[in-house]
C-alpha cells in the first residue's frame, strides 16, 4: 500500500492541474465566451448521440427522453414536439444543429437583456462557483475510492490500475456535470436590479485542495 500511494497521488496531481488551469482562466477574468458555447453544442451532442445509438434517425420518444433535460433550460413548453415522420428528415448533426440553434437563440436573447460584460462576468462566476462545489466533491469521492482500492488485490486486481480507470471516469464524469450545471445555472439565473456580479472561490483550504501555483494555500493550524 505504501509503495503505491505515490502513483495514486500521481492521479490526483494529473487531475488537479486541470481543474486549477481552469481556475485561473476565471480567475485571471479570461474570456469565456468560446468556452460556454463549445459547451453547449458538447452537451447536446451528447444527448443526441447517447439517445441516438448506431440508428440512422431517431425515434419520437428517444427525442423525448433526449431533449428533456433541456425542458428546464432553453426550450419552451410544447417546442420542439417533433414526431416519427419529421425525425425522419433528421440526422444526428441535423439534430444536433437544430437543437444548438434554439440554445443560441435563447442565449443571445437572454445576453442582449443583461448586457455583453455583465454576461462575460455572469459566465466567470457561475463556472468558478460551479467548479469549486464539483472539484470538492471529487477530491472527497477519490479518498474514498483511494481507502478501499487496496482490497482489489484479494480479487488478482491490480489495486493502482483499478484506482486509475476509475479515478479517470469519475473525473470525465464530473467534467461533464460541470459542463451541465454551469449552462443549466446560466439559462436559469435572474439578476436582482442593481445586483453586483462578484466572482467568489467556493473552495474551502485544505491540503487536498491546494495547487503549487498558490491558488489556494494551506491555512496554518492552530493549537
Amino acid at each position: 500500500t505504501r509503495k503505491n500511494v505515490l502513483q495514486y497521488d500521481d492521479v490526483m496531481n494529473t487531475q488537479r492541474e486541470v481543474i486549477y488551469k481552469q481556475r485561473r482562466q476565471v480567475l485571471d477574468g479570461e474570456d469565456l465566451q468560446g468556452s460556454i458555447q463549445n459547451m453547449l453544442h458538447s452537451m447536446v451532442e451528447n444527448a443526441i448521440h447517447g439517445h441516438m445509438g448506431e440508428q440512422k434517425h431517431m425515434d419520437a420518444e428517444s427525442f423525448r427522453e433526449a431533449v428533456a433535460p433541456f425542458r428546464t433550460m432553453f426550450l419552451a413548453p410544447g417546442e420542439l414536439n417533433l414526431t416519427d415522420e419529421e425525425l425522419g428528415q433528421y440526422d444526428a448533426e441535423g439534430l444536433v444543429d437544430l437543437i444548438s440553434e434554439k440554445a443560441r437563440a435563447v442565449y443571445a436573447k437572454k445576453e442582449q437583456e443583461i448586457g455583453s460584460p455583465i454576461m462575460r462576468e455572469l459566465e466567470r462566476v457561475i463556472m468558478l462557483r460551479v467548479v469549486d462545489e464539483y472539484w470538492m466533491d471529487q477530491i472527497d469521492a477519490m479518498n474514498e475510492l483511494k481507502q478501499g482500492i487496496g482490497l482489489r488485490a484479494y480479487a488478482q486486481t491490480d489495486p493502482v490500475v483499478a484506482y486509475k480507470k476509475e479515478g479517470y471516469e469519475m473525473f470525465e464524469n464530473m467534467i461533464a456535470a460541470i459542463q451541465e450545471e454551469t449552462l443549466r445555472r446560466l439559462f436559469l439565473v435572474r439578476l436582482r436590479k442593481n445586483e453586483e456580479v462578484k466572482r467568489e472561490r467556493v473552495a474551502k483550504v485544505t491540503s487536498e485542495s491546494g495547487a503549487s501555483d498558490g491558488t489556494v494555500q494551506k491555512r496554518p493550524q492552530r493549537r
